[in-house]
């Protein structure tokens, strides 16, 4: 790992600081992290409401454990996986708009 052994020092406006350390805290960034990928022209992404998705993906993969049990254990023999699917495809669509509005 490289060592950073150089100082810059820059003069700002209280908003302007006000406005960098907002938009770092944004980012998820300490402040020297997001100054120099921003300086260096690195794309930071932020990308929102992705813990419904994660939430949702989680329950889905949770009734698929379930069922697959139950089926071992031969206490289910026919499956309706319509409701399954429909919120999958709702999770899917919640992920597509989040990449969508990434890019």
């Amino acid at each position: 790992m490289r060592k950073r052994n150089k100082t810059i020092s820059i003069r700002c406006t209280e908003d302007e600081y006000a406005k960098v350390h907002q938009r770092a805290e944004q980012h998820g960034l300490k402040l020297n992290e997001f100054v120099l990928k921003t300086a260096l022209g690195k794309k930071i992404i932020v990308a929102e409401g992705l813990a419904d998705v994660v939430r949702q993906q989680k329950a889905i993969g949770n009734n698929l454990n379930q069922l697959t049990r139950l089926a071992h254990e031969g206490k289910v023999s026919v499956i309706d996986l319509k409701p399954l699917l429909d919120e999958y495809a709702g999770a899917t669509a919640l992920l597509a708009k989040a990449l969508r509005e990434v890019k």
